[in-house]
């Protein structure tokens, strides 16, 4: 089997840390949040200000098969991970990784204990306002819930689409479509969002070479 092309990663623009000056390119047009590698730092980006917010923990390294930076292929598609964000629900935790695809589109690739759910943001109105009133097995239509968690956010890395709170907990529902569809409901200070995808299979996750 030959090699995939190489992806060619665009810089989109370039800023400075406000608190050490290392420049950071940034691959992502509407990036609002991102961490200096340098310091650490977390910086906010609004319109064409920069905002420092205080300083992450660095996350521990743990196994993965995505590394910041570098291309993946699932199903012939190519991604590319920019940034992820760990939540941690006592006995263990979870990462978010959001990836960007052809023409900057946005996805986030969802990891916990080796499963692996890959979605984007849906255009759908539930019937329902509240996760808090969700319960397993409830039916939505075609849709049935399987799992309703939290989690508290506990650190990010890389540049992120949207600003976190370091400590936020984080509240989510998954419905199945049936088979490996999937959707995914998140509470949030303005709603809730709505994300559509699919579980995936990570022997699908291929490393994108020259």
């Amino acid at each position: 089997m030959k090699n995939q092309p190489l992806y060619q990663a665009t810089i989109e623009k370039t800023i400075n840390c406000p608190q050490c000056g290392d420049s950071l390119p940034l691959h992502f047009k509407w990036t609002k949040l991102v961490q200096c590698p340098s310091c650490k730092s977390s910086i906010f980006l609004e319109d064409d200000s920069l905002k420092l917010i205080g300083k992450a923990s660095a996350l521990s390294p743990e196994p993965s098969l995505l590394k910041l930076g570098e291309p993946i292929s699932i199903d012939n598609k190519t991604y590319l991970p920019l940034g992820k964000i760990r939540y941690s629900y006592g006995r263990g935790f979870w990462e978010e990784w959001f990836l960007t695809g052809e023409a900057n589109r946005e996805f986030w690739l969802s990891v916990d204990e080796g499963d692996f759910v890959l979605e984007s943001k849906a255009k759908i109105v539930m019937p329902f306002k509240n996760i808090d009133r969700l319960s397993i097995g409830k039916k939505y239509g075609k849709f049935v819930v399987t799992e309703i968690g939290k989690g508290e956010c506990v650190g990010f890395e890389g540049e992120l689409p949207e600003n976190i709170a370091i400590g936020k907990t984080h509240q989510y529902a998954h419905l199945s479509e049936g088979g490996t569809s999937l959707i995914t409901a998140e509470s949030s200070p303005n709603g809730m969002k709505i994300f559509r995808g699919n579980w995936i299979d990570p022997f699908s996750i291929k490393k994108v070479y020259g």
